[in-house]
């Protein structure tokens, strides 16, 4: 059995491996799906699911499911702000990466290798609206999955395979190329652990990560 330690160094090494193989992969990938859309967004129904499957990525989630920690987890207001901060710390840093990098989303036309950094200049931190490494609801999505991870161990699975489906959404709809989500992954995994993590040592530095919250 691998310790808890050596899972995670192999976990960093399976995820570098697939950021590094999915750069060739993005554009044959985002081509296929322009040419062949795997879902029809102008159906009404179809846009709603769409919609509601990237519910995880959109902060206002974050906020709802904060609220509700804490009334109801037993960290209470402490588990309310790690996973609030955790969604601040990912949007911050998505939006900085984005505009460093200057990618622009396939559905804007598929040229994966051009990058255009801090493209518009420094307005274009918020302006610039088609900019799309990394991922930023992949981003939150694992963020927050990862911080309900450590709050709720019990339902880790769960959290983790919501925060997938929200990434799948994203590269089916053609709005990221895979390496974009998988960028995203790796940062709000890292945002969201490292967040949680020292939010709760403010009041208990030597929480049980592996102990469930009984409530």
């Amino acid at each position: 059995m691998f310790s808890g330690k050596n899972s995670k160094w192999i976990l960093a090494v399976l995820w570098l491996i697939a950021f590094m193989s999915a750069f060739a992969l993005d554009q044959p990938l985002a081509q296929h799906i322009h040419d062949h859309p795997p879902v029809d967004k102008r159906a009404h129904a179809t846009h709603m699911i769409l919609e509601t499957v990237k519910l995880p990525g959109w902060f206002w989630t974050t906020l709802c499911i904060a609220f509700l920690l804490g009334i109801f987890h037993r960290r209470h207001w402490l588990a309310a702000i790690a996973l609030t901060l955790s969604g601040i710390a990912a949007g911050a840093l998505y939006s900085l990466l984005k505009w460093i990098t200057g990618r622009h989303r396939p559905d804007h036309g598929i040229h994966p290798l051009q990058l255009h950094p801090f493209s518009q200049g420094f307005p274009g931190l918020w302006r610039e609206k088609a900019l799309c490494f990394p991922s930023g609801h992949a981003s939150l999505a694992f963020a927050s999955a990862a911080c309900l991870a450590i709050l709720l161990p019990r339902w880790r699975g769960a959290f983790y395979a919501i925060a997938t489906i929200t990434c799948v959404e994203r590269i089916l709809e053609n709005a990221h190329y895979l390496s974009d989500v998988i960028a995203g992954i790796g940062l709000g995994t890292i945002v969201g652990v490292v967040v949680t993590r020292l939010v709760l040592k403010v009041r208990d530095n030597d929480f049980p990560l592996a102990r469930e919250d009984a409530g």
